[in-house]
């Protein structure tokens, strides 16, 4: 009898050791962590995404799994400089065309201002310009930094103002952990296949390294290695893993590796991408192998400063 009870006093005690386990593990999910709960406050419940706290309000589509069929034709990317807008800005671009694919030539990507089309992604600095004048159901996608929090919650109330849907804001500290990986955090957002997702995130590992290694917008650890200033002082320890370390790769075989992606050679060639896709910068340059060679030894032996034509 004392046998059995004990057996009994086992089983209720592991199952019940299971339920806290189930439990913990749910409610860590970086995507749905409960920041703050109170039932005696009608504050809105807050969650952890991209490393920042986001409305509830603002995050709702987020549990409601929207469809393809939802994604609006115009998306914004806002963020202030240097919080890795230009990265967000390529990646919600590539999200667009390739939702729309097989009408490429329907879908623009600009900065600020351009020839609007069919579906539209834009990238503006400035916020409040746009707020007035989209359409309703435009999407906002934002970049943060610690320092810029105070703004950032000025902007999103802004936003929530104006009944705006923000599906993510990326933390410039995630983004320099996760790099070209980040675009994962997309996904759902967008309702797209891992089949999708892998030729999306091909074309990001070239174009990620094209973007800090070659062209005029190049990195600026980079470009002092090419033209060395006593002066300079550097933006990436050598031993940090956000350092570009572009002495490491033929970049050559990195540009040839980017030509011959499914994204490349589906999208670059419609008229209203090809100064976007498949580009270190948003220019006119034609990659075919050695661009990147030459703008680097051009810059070396011309000491090309930044935004400096190269080719």
């Amino acid at each position: 009898m004392m046998i059995s009870l004990q057996n009994s006093f086992q089983a209720v005690f592991m199952v019940s050791f299971a339920a806290t386990i189930i439990y913990s593990i749910y409610n860590m999910n970086p995507m749905y962590t409960q920041v703050s709960k109170s039932s005696n406050t009608t504050e809105p419940i807050q969650y952890t995404f991209g490393s920042e706290e986001i409305d509830e309000n603002i995050m709702e589509f987020k549990k409601s799994q929207k469809n393809i069929s939802q994604v609006p034709n115009l998306i914004l990317q806002y963020g202030r400089p240097r919080t890795a807008t230009t990265l967000q800005f390529q990646i919600v671009c590539l999200m667009m065309a390739m939702l729309h694919e097989d009408e490429a030539n329907n879908v623009n990507c600009f900065y600020r201002t351009g020839n609007r089309l069919k579906y539209n992604v834009i990238k503006t600095h400035k916020l409040m310009p746009f707020l007035d004048e989209i359409p309703p159901d435009s999407w906002i996608f934002m970049t943060s930094r610690e320092a810029d929090k105070v703004k950032l919650n000025g902007d999103k109330q802004l936003i929530k103002d104006k009944n705006f849907t923000v599906p993510y804001i990326a933390d410039v500290r995630l983004v320099s952990k996760r790099s070209h990986f980040i675009v994962y955090e997309y996904q759902r957002i967008f309702g797209f296949s891992d089949a999708k997702m892998e030729k999306i995130a091909e074309y990001l590992r070239y174009w990620d390294v094209l973007r800090v290694c070659c062209g005029k917008q190049m990195s600026a650890d980079w470009r002092n290695k090419l033209v060395p200033s006593k002066y300079y002082v550097p933006h990436h320890d050598p031993h940090s893993p956000t350092y570009p370390a572009c002495e490491m790769y033929n970049i050559s075989e990195v540009e040839l590796g980017m030509i011959n992606t499914h994204v490349y050679m589906k999208l670059s060639k419609a008229d209203s991408l090809r100064r976007f896709i498949g580009k270190p910068e948003m220019s006119n340059v034609v990659l075919d192998g050695t661009y990147c060679s030459r703008c680097n030894e051009n810059i070396a032996k011309k000491k090309l400063k930044f935004n400096q034509n190269c080719d």
